[in-house]
């Protein structure tokens, strides 16, 4: 489930800004306030408009800097940022969701949306079923 150039409108402005207007608008990196959530719908990927998974027991799960795996030379068309271990989120207690997209976000709730990207095959999740994207399964790629 590679997101390949699914950045929002947010992460591109601030990452032109810090390059190229001295960080004029405050642009910090997130580091270890990292989250991946889970979406139901996307309208505007660009925007991180979107809806997200609400089934009981549902957070955004945070994965610290040291959770990603990150490859590309200066010399490379792409670069990747991969999540080293698994994401885990808890068992839904009951309401069900079909999940049809992950995001990453700066915040464990509200927040910027920085990536979208819609799964390879949407997933229900009923009472008790785990939403797990396994170690090497959540690619942001940058070309």
């Amino acid at each position: 489930m590679a997101t390949a150039n699914a950045s929002t409108n947010y992460l591109e402005r601030r990452i032109l800004h810090f390059i190229f207007k001295n960080n004029s608008l405050s642009f910090s990196s997130p580091g270890d306030s990292i989250y991946v959530g889970l979406a139901t719908a996307v309208s505007a990927a660009e925007t991180g408009s979107l809806t997200e998974a609400t089934f009981t027991n549902y957070p955004r799960q945070q994965v610290a800097a040291s959770g990603w795996t990150t490859v590309g030379a200066d010399s490379t068309d792409t670069q990747t940022a991969t999540n080293a271990a698994n994401i885990e989120f808890p068992a839904s207690g009951g309401t069900n969701n079909t999940i049809t997209h992950v995001f990453v976000v700066d915040a464990s709730s509200s927040g910027n949306i920085l990536f979208v990207g819609a799964l390879d095959a949407s997933k229900v999740i009923a009472s008790g079923d785990i939403f797990r994207i396994n170690a090497g399964n959540l690619t942001i790629e940058l070309k």
